[in-house]
């Protein structure tokens, strides 16, 4: 590391082969010619559009190659860039909370990786350096966190430490089957699913069914059922139904095995290290210190295999490359309830300290929830009762009293909360059920609401923010507390 004029110069260099993949990265400026190719482009015009593209990607890949620089400093990570504009940046060890790295198939192929360097401010990586070789990659980081901690613990810190990573205790493993589990639990292919078979809906009508399958009805001495049009639709509508299931189904196994193959999950010092990806080789770094809150999710499908999984929101950072929510980061894409304790308790020190003495809603919740299920069901079920079947359609309305019964009565038990001295737990749901475990040292604010119905039931709803839950859908809600239950809580929590 050189200094002149009392600014750190930084010396270390990139990947010899990283203009390649800056160069790969820019290809999304060929759309341009693709566009004008397709806009019917003379061809002398053509040319003239795809010279300079064709020109400045290769230079501009080289340049930045030949610009980068990175550098360790005393007290932060040097990094100088820009190609026209020169911009030097000292990160400061200290804030420096990830260094997670990507690797897809040509940089596992090519034996280098990209880094990732994230910060307790969020908002995405707060530097991408591509591409460095994997010795490079590894001293980066080691020595990041050996100064780092020297720095925050006052021993002092050598370089020499930045070499092969500690070993560390493996806490999770998925093996292929697990995986194969997880990809029939996920029921991110709904959407799709319910999208083909809209337009299934719209193309394929009932005489359309009749045209294509009576010629095989008849041949296969069948051909009685092709005069029950609209029964071989239905038929034909499960089937359909079946098949795409089923399409969704492997598409999601295929997916989990190619993203999360070889998952691993160790434990090296304050340190959860996440190894996972099939084509796409992804590390993730997870401080014990900086994670705010560890959420488990058990849909009927988990409880159906007896599984679980467990996300935990950290502070700072980007996320996970593929999560893409704020500080959310994936634990434990699946795993058995005592894999999810046992991880918990890794992640949360302290969480087996205290038994958690449960506390339930407010006795009205359930009287709450019961007349507000009546009455959406009512408002849903009594225009168009009315209008198809008249007088006969007030029935639809009093079929949903024992679902909205059921629904209050459910969501009351299965919904509940404790507090120890070190955590704050909330459970919620009962078909989706989820478990949200903060601890009180990381809780950041408090906030008291009460809407008009509120007021009516004498109710509260509490909501805990931490510095991992920017985003309001990650942000932890206590409702239909007790009005006295919930300002005992929050001055509890407050203080």
């Amino acid at each position: 590391m050189r200094y002149e004029g009392g600014q750190p110069l930084p010396e270390k260099r990139l990947h010899p082969l990283s203009w390649v993949f800056q160069l790969v990265g820019s290809l999304g400026a060929v759309i341009p010619i693709g566009v004008a190719v397709a806009l019917g482009a003379e061809r002398g015009g053509l040319f003239w559009v795809a010279l300079p593209l064709l020109l400045l990607g290769p230079l501009g890949a080289l340049w930045h190659q030949w610009v980068y620089r990175y550098d360790f400093a005393d007290d932060g990570l040097v990094i100088r860039d820009g190609l026209i504009f020169r911009n030097l940046r000292q990160i400061d060890y200290r804030r420096i909370e990830n260094i997670d790295t990507q690797r897809n198939l040509l940089h596992r192929l090519l034996g280098v990786a990209d880094v990732k360097v994230e910060t307790s401010s969020g908002g995405g990586a707060e530097a991408t350096i591509r591409v460095l070789s994997l010795d490079d990659a590894r001293t980066l980081s080691d020595t990041v966190f050996a100064r780092r901690d020297a720095l925050k613990g006052g021993t002092p810190a050598d370089d020499h430490d930045a070499g092969e990573p500690a070993e560390g205790t493996t806490l999770l493993t998925l093996p292929p089957g697990e995986l194969v589990m997880l990809g029939l639990i996920d029921n991110r292919n709904l959407l799709w699913v319910g999208a083909v078979l809209g337009a299934v809906m719209q193309v394929v009508s009932v005489e359309t069914l009749q045209r294509l399958l009576g010629p095989l009805l008849r041949d296969a001495g069948v051909a009685w059922l092709d005069q029950l049009g609209l029964v071989v639709a239905v038929l034909l509508a499960l089937v359909t139904l079946v098949a795409v299931l089923a399409v969704g189904k492997i598409l999601s196994v295929v997916a989990a095995l190619v993203k999360y193959y070889g998952y691993r999950l160790d434990e090296q010092g304050s340190d959860l290290r996440v190894r996972h990806g099939l084509f796409t080789r992804v590390s993730v770094t997870l401080r014990v210190p900086r994670i705010q809150v560890v959420h488990q999710l058990a849909t009927p499908l988990h409880r159906l295999f007896r599984r679980v999984a467990l996300q935990a929101d950290q502070a700072g950072g980007g996320g996970d490359p593929e999560a893409g929510q704020g500080g959310a980061r994936p634990l434990a894409p699946i795993c058995t309830p005592a894999q999810a304790e046992a991880l918990m308790a890794r992640a949360l020190p302290g969480m087996t300290e205290h038994v958690p003495e449960w506390q339930s809603l407010s006795s009205r919740t359930r009287h709450r929830l019961a007349r507000l299920w009546l009455w959406c069901w009512t408002a849903l079920t009594l225009p168009p009762g009315l209008w198809w079947l008249g007088v006969h359609g007030l029935w639809l309305p009093l079929a949903g009293v024992p679902l909205a019964l059921i629904h209050g009565h459910l969501y009351a038990r299965y919904t509940r909360w404790a507090l120890t001295p070190d955590l704050l737990l909330f459970h919620r749901g009962w078909l989706w059920r989820r478990l949200a475990v903060v601890p009180r040292n990381r809780i950041q604010a408090i906030r008291l609401t009460r809407s008009p119905f509120d007021r009516r039931y004498r109710m509260s709803e509490l909501e805990v923010d931490t510095a991992g839950g920017g985003l309001g859908k990650r942000r932890v809600r206590l409702p239909y507390l007790d009005r006295r239950v919930a300002a005992r809580l929050g001055s509890a929590l407050y203080h």
